[in-house]
């Protein structure tokens, strides 16, 4: 998705510093992070007066083009291109050993380093407090900067929970004990083994006790 979010900047603020003015710009769309720009390109020599930097696109880190636009009287006088890098570095959480996959994350799992985060995802974890009690989706390495795709909620009901296996119709409520056939999470639907007859049939997820059946 593209950064939509431009910035009206006065060069009577920065004077002849373009550099500075980009700085607070790329500090605005990355807000997690402390941001050093370097400019790659010469910049034309501004007089006083209001300008706009252009946003560069989905990314707002690296080395990129962005536009700056000049104005007189509220009017665009001049619009031209400024090559800069970059680079951002902020707190990220890391691994601290290997997990296996369907690891229930704990406090002593993980520890908060910093980090060049220039060309991290976009999805990295920034503190403890957002992973514990989630699992792994796969196996992890030690050393490895968690990410929120590779990590989920834990199931409410595991494959081979005994539930209580629900019907509710108007003016009826029954329940019986059922076996689930697939982990599930609240509101998911998953196959339930009827322990009673033995038939398998479809139910909702209420709590990690109660499925609810889905009626067709």
């Amino acid at each position: 998705m593209a950064v939509v979010f431009e910035i009206l900047l006065s060069l009577s603020v920065w004077g002849a510093d373009i550099r500075g003015a980009l700085e607070e710009f790329f500090q605005e769309l990355n807000p997690c992070d402390e941001v050093q720009v370097h400019l790659l390109s010469k910049v034309p020599v501004l007089p006083e007066g209001e300008f706009r930097i252009l946003p560069p696109g989905a990314r707002a880190r690296g080395n990129l083009v962005v536009y700056v636009e000049r104005f007189k009287d509220g009017m665009s006088v001049r619009r031209f291109p400024v090559r800069v890098s970059v680079r951002t570095f902020g707190r990220v959480l890391v691994l601290k050993r290997r997990v296996d996959r369907h690891h229930k994350i704990t406090e002593e799992d993980v520890v908060v380093v910093r980090r060049e985060t220039t060309f991290l995802p976009g999805d990295v974890v920034r503190s403890v407090e957002e992973v514990v009690g989630l699992r792994t989706r796969q196996i992890l390495r030690g050393g490895t900067v968690l990410r929120r795709s590779t990590l989920e909620l834990p199931p409410v009901v595991r494959r081979g929970d005994r539930v209580f296996l629900r019907v509710v119709l108007p003016g009826i409520w029954a329940e019986t004990e059922g076996e689930a056939r697939a982990d599930g999470w609240r509101g998911s639907v998953i196959p339930v083994r009827n322990l009673g007859s033995g038939k398998v049939v479809r139910g909702r997820v209420v709590d990690e006790r109660t499925v609810e059946v889905v009626l067709e």
